[in-house]
């Protein structure tokens, strides 16, 4: 009786190494089977290219087939909650975005899910700024004269965007904030109508993702005088950003990133961090950020999780001062 409390703690000591043995091939053969990647966005918009793009360099790295599942509603927030509800087990990933983990939560307050701690980011993929437009007979030529503009109207500009809640109208609640922008908003369903009206003078201005207002901003239907990127995208070297206009800390751009549910073990978040390192040294994958008017991001992991998290307080900040809400 004495020896058996010792073979007990031996035997337990043994089972103890046979678990931990078994447990790590199956966390270094990570991953066995194909990986899903959530879009909480129809197909055709920025995030689901970005998506598109980094997607076949991924499973080239990870030795799996990547899926794309495409999963809209709610500005982004029924397909981030079934993200932020998935097994951590690095089967399910989101291309998140500022809508999912920044400004949809800051102005839905019933989300299912908290745009940080809900989640592991793992890391950013793209960045792309916005840029703001006017209608052809605007007489404003850059942003000091448009505010002048607005000042002189009782009710200011009409400025559309895609919908109430969008990165589009709580950019322009910003520059109400911060540069006395004087502006009515008005949502449309969807950049598309509102490019529209803007084109046919029915609006005055708009903020709006450069990689869909481009192709009208060459052809002259629309004027861009101001971008609210940090410096110049290649694709309008001649535009002014709002920061050489004297305009500060109006910096925005509508970034993308890889992130799967929080609790993600740690020897998987290396492997994912790591594949898409190499992924987005790929080629062909820049060459398609780039003809979307993106560019890559060039954080760390750490730097990309203070980032999200900063995003997060950011937007929250400009809905409260703005007292808007969508519940």
């Amino acid at each position: 009786m004495r020896h058996f409390p010792i073979r007990a703690a031996r035997r337990l000591a043994a089972g103890l190494l046979l678990s931990a043995l078994a447990a790590a091939p199956a966390l270094a053969a990570y991953p066995d089977k194909p990986v899903t990647v959530i879009v909480a966005f129809a197909p055709g918009g920025n995030v689901d290219a970005t998506a598109r793009a980094i997607g076949p360099a991924l499973s080239r790295v990870l030795g799996q087939p990547v899926v794309i599942d495409n999963r809209g509603g709610a500005g982004g927030t029924i397909g981030s909650g079934l993200v932020a509800r998935a097994a951590p087990d690095g089967y399910t990933l989101m291309v998140g975005s500022t809508a999912t983990n920044a400004t949809a939560p800051a102005f839905v307050k019933s989300v299912s899910y908290d745009p940080v701690k809900s989640f592991t980011a793992i890391g950013g993929i793209s960045t792309t700024p916005s840029v703001l437009v006017v209608a052809p007979n605007t007489a404003a030529r850059n942003y000091a004269e448009l505010v002048k503009e607005s000042q002189g109207r009782a009710s200011g500009l009409n400025m559309g965007s895609p919908g109430t809640g969008s990165l589009n109208h709580l950019t322009t609640e910003l520059l109400k904030q911060k540069t006395g922008l004087n502006a009515t908003h008005v949502p449309y369903k969807g950049a598309g109508p509102a490019l529209t009206d803007l084109m046919g003078n029915q609006l005055d201005a708009m903020v709006d993702q450069l990689s869909s207002s481009a192709p009208f901003i060459e052809s002259g239907r629309l004027r861009a005088i101001a971008q609210t990127g940090a410096t110049r995208s290649p694709l309008l070297p001649d535009v002014p950003t709002l920061r050489e206009q004297g305009v500060e800390g109006v910096d925005v751009a509508v970034y993308t990133g890889l992130f799967a549910p929080a609790g993600l073990p740690a020897e998987v978040k290396d492997k994912l961090v790591q594949a898409l390192h190499e992924a987005l040294r790929d080629p062909d994958v820049q060459q398609r950020l780039q003809a979307q008017g993106s560019e890559p991001m060039q954080l760390s992991q750490p730097e990309f999780e203070q980032f999200v998290a900063s995003e997060a307080a950011r937007w929250r900040d400009v809905v409260q001062t703005a007292g808007i809400s969508g519940d």
